[in-house]
């Protein structure tokens, strides 16, 4: 299982995202998606009131989601963070994504949180740095077979 990308998004707006594998052909606009994103989920979430919305589940990927709060230097309540994954699709996926995808966007949140908190959360490019933060907690899980077998042999 590969994760292909990994991100967090804020107000409906990506704050940080870190591509390891493409998972489209052509380019797209990453507020748009981000919109998109929140809208599903917001929608899933409020049409079938059965808690969060763990996973969606496409014919190629799986878009596993972590639901957190964070407090914004321009709020006085914690609003939504959204940590998610793109991964490849298999069978099994739930026992994937809670036995290891859920522990590591909850990992990425938490990172998020103790370096962002109370921060201004609206000037996206203080969040680059964060990529590292995301190339350590997602580590090996990013990397194709080949990749992780050239890495054993060379």
């Amino acid at each position: 299982m590969v994760i292909r990308e990994v991100g967090l998004l804020f107000r409906g707006f990506t704050l940080v995202k870190k591509s390891y594998h493409k998972t489209t052909l052509g380019k797209i606009d990453a507020d748009l998606r981000s919109g998109l994103l929140t809208a599903l989920l917001n929608f899933a979430e409020t049409a079938f009131s059965t808690g969060s919305v763990e996973y969606f589940q496409g014919n190629r990927f799986t878009i596993a989601f972590i639901n957190a709060k964070i407090l914004s230097d321009d709020s006085n309540e914690p609003e939504l963070l959204v940590s998610y994954a793109i991964i490849d699709r298999q069978k099994k996926i739930d026992k994937y994504v809670s036995k290891i995808v859920n522990p590591l966007l909850y990992k990425v949140v938490k990172e998020f949180k103790i370096q962002n908190e109370g921060k201004n959360l609206s000037e996206v490019t203080q969040f680059k740095i964060f990529k590292k933060s995301l190339d350590i907690i997602f580590g090996s899980s990013t990397k194709k077979v080949d990749q992780k077998l050239d890495g054993l042999f060379y």
